[in-house]
Order: C-alpha cells, then structure tokens, then sequence
C-alpha cells in the first residue's frame, strides 16, 4: 500500500503545479490579434510566464501577437509614450509564414538570450 501512495503523492504535487502555472501574467485586454499582457514583477525574469500568456492568449489563432510590460499594462490602442518605451517583450506569431519570434528590449532585460531579436 505504501508504494502506491508515493506515485500518487508525486502526481499530486505535478499537477498543483500544472494549476499554477498561469500565475504571474495577466492579459489585460486586446485589440484584434494583439494582447496586452500585465507580468507580477516578482516574475518579470521567468521565460515560462511570458510562453503561458502566449498560450492562453493565441490559442487557436494562426496570427496574433502579443506585448509584455511588467506590473501595469495597457488594455488598449493608442500606446501613450510612456507605455510604448515601457513594453518589455513582444511575440509575434504567424503559423501560416512558420514566423515565431520574441522581439526584447535587450537594453532592460536578457529574457530569451538564445531565441530573441531586440527592439
């Protein structure tokens, strides 16, 4: 009986983490193919949260592009200055061309070091 509890207590504490794994982003609004993604600060450096919002957000969808700003982000367009010189990461997505990007603002940040292109 013990042996069994352990695989099922592993399974357990997989699939607790599996729940959570969408914490650390909130997608705060969109404009036609475009998401406007929120990431907690505390998680602004965890390459998974930014490919969870990609997940939640393109679901589905051959073309969509998503934009990261860390803490606050817009819900909408027109970008104000300050939040266009704030926006972090974008990924750009077109299944029907196979593009697949992360555009970084290298100078603030080293997210997606071997994948990335910086803006």
């Amino acid at each position: 009986m013990k042996s069994i509890r352990i695989p099922f207590l592993l399974v357990a504490i997989f699939l607790s983490s599996i729940v959570s794994a969408g914490d650390g982003y909130e997608i705060t609004g969109n404009a036609g193919i475009m998401y406007f993604v929120a990431i907690d600060s505390a998680q602004q450096n965890n390459e998974d949260v930014y490919r969870f919002a990609v997940a939640e957000a393109c679901a589905g969808k051959a073309k969509c592009q998503v934009q990261y700003w860390v803490g606050r982000a817009p819900s909408s367009f027109p970008l104000s200055d300050s939040q266009f010189d704030s926006k972090l990461v974008h990924w750009q997505q077109n299944l029907n061309t196979d593009l697949r990007r992360w555009l970084v603002k290298c100078a603030a940040s080293n997210l997606f070091a071997s994948e990335r292109e910086c803006m």
